[in-house]
Formats: structure tokens, sequence, C-alpha cells
């Protein structure tokens, strides 16, 4: 048999592909170029600006989710798509859509008009059979596993959807954020009269009352994390103790019963001492006491940098570079990434998903700062008054 060295076998070729490019910048530019090819039939000298880019009405399908599933700019979810209606709409989204898809969120006998803006950033088609015949029963070929990630808002801006069946497409309006450096609202801050916050002095400009209330939601943020620290050490200490109680009572009644079995024999051989009982235990239970890697308030900034990552519509100002002799100012665009990571950590409650809807509604960043900053307040009392409840609680078991 001859030897055959394959060392310098020229490899195979590769199949190369093309696809065209997939995200929210390629939407928003297929939307601008529509709106003005229909608007040069009507004023051919018309050119596009930056000022208009929130009013390119542009079409898009739309996933059903309940309102609870809601995410936030920067937030992602996976999907497991295998009703054949689904399959057709993520085809229709990647082909026609450049991979962006609306979540719908579906709230009594209706859906928010607000929706959350994703797109597509990972997928992986699962059981495809070759030769698949519909059989009518609504499902899909296999399955198809899919990534999106929110990036932005879009609004319906007709009464009615384009299409119901066998899936849902809308026409929308892109939504996006006032200019955090020139904001509205009282006196010019973009507050409502009962803002959270600390207090003004003398005039401050939007950013500096922005970045004040970033300020706050950070500390606020991090005394959470350290209150749900404190209460989930009580917890795991309790139930120790509890353990630990219980193992006694336990250990004592064994032993009495070897005792009683012994003074009948009239001998004391094979007695275990108590401190023998549950060492066993004490030994595996150390195994769960392992501390959590990650807490609140880093979730918190790992949401920052996402949403901050997953903003492309924000244009920094010349007043982000202000310098200030008390602190240094965050940017626009950190700031407005606060504004939507205060809501990404925490309880999914249906009063938290609740102000996520109203933050997903705002396009002012301040009063969604002063949203979340009020929020997470209140979050910061009831954890306090849990750990005074545990404290007084465990003070009355001990008299």
């Amino acid at each position: 048999m001859a030897w055959q060295s394959h060392a310098f076998v020229r490899p195979r070729r590769s199949r190369v592909t093309s696809t065209c490019l997939h995200g929210i910048q390629e939407w928003r530019d297929e939307a601008m170029k529509a709106k003005f090819a229909r608007d040069s039939l009507v004023q051919p000298n018309s050119t596009p600006t930056a000022s208009d880019q929130s009013s390119f009405p542009a079409t898009i399908p739309i996933l059903p989710f309940p309102f609870t599933d809601i995410l936030l700019q920067g937030q992602s979810t996976q999907l497991n798509l295998f009703e054949e209606r689904f399959h057709d709409l993520f085809d229709d989204s990647m082909m026609n859509h450049h991979g962006m898809v609306a979540m719908g969120l579906l709230a009594g006998n209706g859906m928010i008009t607000t929706m959350p803006l994703c797109e597509v950033s990972s997928f992986t088609r699962v059981g495809a059979d070759a030769n698949f015949v519909p059989m009518g029963d609504g499902m899909g070929n296999g399955s198809i596993l899919v990534s999106i990630r929110c990036v932005g808002r879009c609004k319906i801006n007709e009464p009615k959807l384009m299409q119901e069946e066998p899936y849902m497409v809308a026409r929308v309006v892109e939504t996006v954020d006032d200019d955090i450096a020139v904001a509205s609202g009282v006196g010019g801050t973009g507050l409502k009269d009962n803002f959270v916050g600390p207090p003004l002095r003398g005039e401050s400009s939007p950013l500096q009352i922005g970045n004040m209330l970033a300020d706050k939601i950070d500390q606020l943020m991090e005394s959470i994390s350290d209150l749900e620290d404190e209460l989930r050490q009580k917890s795991k200490k309790k139930k120790k103790e509890k353990e630990s109680d219980s193992d006694s009572i336990m250990n004592r009644q064994l032993v009495n019963a070897q005792l009683e079995s012994l003074f009948a024999q009239d001998s004391t051989e094979g007695v275990l001492e108590e401190s023998q009982y549950g060492e066993d235990e004490t030994e595996y239970d150390d195994d769960d006491d392992e501390e959590e890697l990650f807490g609140r308030y880093a979730d918190y900034k790992s949401a920052v940098e996402d949403a901050m990552d997953a903003d492309s519509v924000f244009q920094q100002s010349n007043n982000d570079n202000l310098a200030s002799p008390d602190f240094t100012l965050r940017s626009g665009k950190e700031l407005v990434a606060t504004s939507w990571a205060a809501f990404c950590t925490g309880g999914t409650g249906a009063q938290a998903e609740i102000m996520k809807i109203q933050a997903l509604d705002m396009t002012a960043p301040l009063q969604r700062l002063q949203l979340a900053s009020a929020m997470l307040r209140e979050e910061q009392k009831k954890l306090q008054a849990k750990l005074m409840l545990s404290s007084l609680s465990r003070d009355d078991e001990k008299e």
C-alpha cells in the first residue's frame, strides 16, 4: 500500500455567500429613501435633514408578547419559533426589513401602540426537513432559535394594521429622545414640579440636572444592592439556625433512645456523643453558602453598558464635555443609557412592568431619570422596612 501525505494537499475552496446588511441603520436608511423618493415627486429639490429622522414612516412585522415580557434599550431575549406563521414572519423580517421586528405588547384586549424595536442578533435553524410538507396544523419546518436585542422604539401611526394574518405588519414611525442638552418642561429642566432628586442651587443646565439625577440613581442602586445582600445573608443565617435546631432535637432524641435501650441492657457500649451527629451535614451545608458573584449594582452597571452599545440615535452635543468644579459630567449618551438601565434590574412584578411601559413612552430623558429615581426610592424604603421587620422578628424569637 502506497503511503500518501496530506500535509500539502490543497484545501477545498470554501463557499462564499453574500447577504444584505441587517440592522436598524439599514432599516432607517430604506425608510428615508422611500420617503424622499415620494417627496421628490412633489418637491424635486427637497433634501433630507437630520431633524426629520424620526418622521420617516416604515413598515415592520410584529411579534406578539405579553406586556410583562417588555424589553428596554440594550436588553436581549431568546425565542424559539416553531409555528409556521412565525417562520414566515422571520423570513419576511430578514428578507424585507433588514432583520428588524417590533414587540407587540398585549395588554387587556388590545396592543400598546408604542413598541420596542428589536434587531435579530443571531439565529439558528434546528430540525428542518428538506422534504417538509405542511400538515395544516400550524407547525413550521423545525424550529428557529432567535436572539433579538432592543435597539429603539417605534409607534404605530395608522388606526389599522397593514396586515393581521398570518402575522401582524404595521406602518410605524420611530420614536427618538429629545436632545437632553435642550430640555423642555418646567423652567427648561424637562422635569415636573414633583421632581425627585437633590435640591437645585442657582441655575443649572439640563446636563447638570441629569447628572445629579444619575448620581442619585447610582447611590440608590448601590444602597438597594447592599440591602438585598443583607436580607439574603439574614435569610441564610435564619435557615441555618432552624436546620441546626432541628438537627439538635433529632440528635437528642436519638441519644435518649440509645440510653434507654442501654440502661435496659445495663451497658454503656455503643453510645454516641451528640456532637458526632450532624457532623457530615455541617460539612455538606458549607457548599450551599457560596456567595453570589454579582449583585444588583453590578447588573445595573452592565445594563448601562448594554444600553449605550445599543444606542444608535443619540448625537453628542457640544455641551457634553462641560467642566464642573464639583463633579465630572456624564455625556448625554451616558445619561440616556442610565435612564434605561435603571429599569432593567430587580423585580418582575406587574408594578415594575407598568413602570417600564411608562418609561418606554417617554421621550424626555430627564423625565425618565426622574421616574427611575422615584421608583428606586420606593424600592429602597420597602427593603429597609423588610430589614427592620426581620430584625424585630429575630429579637422576638430570642425573647
